[in-house]
């Protein structure tokens, strides 16, 4: 498929041909385009949400926390995956905070979630909080990576995991905005930041998208969950 087919086919999807502008509002969805890229951001990803779920296996107990939930729409997943568990979610972009509670407005009212704006280099709770932490595509934005995986480090329970979601970077390059502002790694480059932040790996697991056909193409995703402890 030529550059200029997929360059098509994103502005299809986004209603947006910039790939520089669709970078930005992916990095950071704000403005009256947020609701529109936070819906094709749910899309994309939903296959991505539903590996780190079923990775994750949540328990009884378990505290969990999500960094990037995007519009919060498949939260609701993730506190019927276990009725017994606790939800927190931190997101960078006030749109989606505002979208995330609308999504789930019983789960909060519950006191089974609780969404905060906020910083995964700074993030606002106590250390050693939760079992266990997750975010999908959401490390390609962090410039540097260590500080954000530090702050992971602190939050986490003595033995906690952290699972990243992530496309295999091959999947990634289809799409022309990773031009703009994208970290993209291999597995073995994340693994070895995970290791250098006192993490040690425990699994990877893959899978392979549904295909996505917009305008008669068709998109092919490769999904993993890298899942590695606190030391």
């Amino acid at each position: 498929m030529s550059f200029g087919v997929l360059r098509r086919l994103w502005g299809y999807v986004t209603g947006r041909p910039d790939p520089k502008f669709v970078a930005q509002q992916l990095r950071k969805p704000s403005g009256k385009f947020a609701g529109k890229i936070g819906q094709k951001m749910d899309m994309v990803n939903e296959p991505l949400f539903d590996l780190t779920l079923e990775t994750m296996n949540p328990v009884q107990g378990d505290h969990i926390l999500e960094i990037g939930f995007g519009t919060g729409r498949y939260i609701h997943r993730l506190i019927s995956a276990n009725k017994g568990i606790r939800i927190a979610g931190v997101d960078y972009s006030e749109k989606m905070v505002e979208m995330a509670k609308q999504h789930n407005q019983e789960s909060i009212a519950a006191g089974k979630l609780d969404v905060k704006l906020g910083s995964s280099k700074a993030l606002p709770f106590p250390e050693a909080t939760f079992d266990k932490v997750f975010c999908n595509m959401v490390i390609y934005f962090w410039e540097d990576p260590d500080p954000h995986l530090q702050e992971i480090h602190r939050v986490l329970k003595p033995g906690g995991a952290f699972y990243t979601g992530i496309r295999r970077r091959k999947s990634m390059l289809v799409f022309p905005f990773v031009d703009y502002g994208f970290e993209l790694y291999t597995m073995s480059e994340w693994q070895k930041i995970l290791r250098g932040n006192r993490f040690s790996l425990l699994e990877n697991q893959f899978s392979r998208d549904p295909s996505i056909e917009i305008d008669g193409n068709e998109v092919h995703l490769e999904s993993c969950c890298i899942v590695a402890a606190k030391k």
